[in-house]
């Protein structure tokens, strides 16, 4: 599934997120690579996208702690250059046009991309 949206700025919350111990194992194991310690998190034209991964998503993060949720992962690769994974928290109120992508690199520097930015995902969906 080949999606675009613009990169925006978050709320600085992920590095802290991705270095729970049990949240970086199930990272690691599911996508195979170890995470950059941030999320790039980009906004989609549709919010059809998240309803379609989530009818589609099988592979997931499963809390660990009270206070945490679950959240659908997927695998794929941005701007055909970086693996990457998609990580999308099952929670209400949660934005339907965000997705938050974690990579082994930075990606903005490594891509030499910024907010406003366009990227393109391909994601592997079965």
């Amino acid at each position: 599934m080949k999606i675009k949206g613009k990169i925006v700025k978050g709320i600085g919350e992920s590095k802290d997120f991705l270095s729970i111990p049990w949240v970086y194992k199930q990272i690691l194991d599911t996508f195979r690579f170890t995470p950059y310690p941030g999320t790039l998190n980009i906004i989609l034209d549709s919010d059809n996208i998240q309803k379609i991964l989530k009818e589609n998503g099988k592979d997931r993060l499963v809390h660990q702690a009270e206070g945490f949720c679950d959240a659908l992962v997927f695998r794929g690769v941005i701007n055909n250059n970086y693996e990457c994974g998609v990580i999308l928290p099952l929670v209400e109120k949660y934005d339907e046009r965000l997705l938050e992508i974690v990579a082994p690199v930075h990606l903005k520097q490594s891509l030499h991309i910024d907010d406003g930015d366009e990227v393109t995902l391909e994601l592997y969906i079965d």
